[in-house]
């Protein structure tokens, strides 16, 4: 089993990126229900509490924007908004990139320009992960910054 600390997007920002998705291209495609911005891997074992400790850190209003990959395999959907500093006190190492990632066996194929809504995580999960099965293990709610 492994764990990892995550933000989960709102139902209508998943609507709003599984409309853009092109499942008619061949890739092996994540599922909605999965989908979620890794803030750090834990591995074996997780740091409970220096996962607890994220109660009540701000974080920032944050986007779904556009799309990359990973050494072209791993197609993804980019964060606008800086998550570095949630990321940090999770754990994150110095090579982490803020995505949310939507299929494998990406070969280039070209994507369309995208913007999702606005919104503010209002919760961190702790998240077990075995078999591809992802469970909730805790979770800690997160403080939004006023709006500018």
């Amino acid at each position: 089993m492994k764990y990892f600390t995550a933000l989960y997007p709102p139902r209508h920002v998943i609507e709003e990126l599984d409309a853009v998705l092109d499942r008619g291209i061949e890739m092996d495609w994540t599922t909605p229900e999965k989908w979620h911005i890794t803030l750090c891997f834990h591995g074996e074992s997780a740091d409970e509490e220096r996962f607890k400790a994220l109660e009540g850190h701000e974080v920032p209003e944050i986007r779904l924007k556009d799309f990359g990959d990973f050494r072209g395999k791993v197609l993804w959907a980019g964060i606008h908004g800086d998550l570095n500093q949630l990321a940090r006190a999770a754990g994150a190492n110095d090579n982490w990139q803020a995505h949310l990632t939507v299929a494998y066996g990406y070969r280039g194929q070209p994507m369309p320009a995208f913007l999702s809504s606005p919104w503010q995580p209002s919760e961190a999960v702790l998240v077990s992960s075995e078999a591809g099965v992802y469970t909730p293990v805790s979770r800690v709610g997160l403080r939004t910054s006023a709006r500018r």
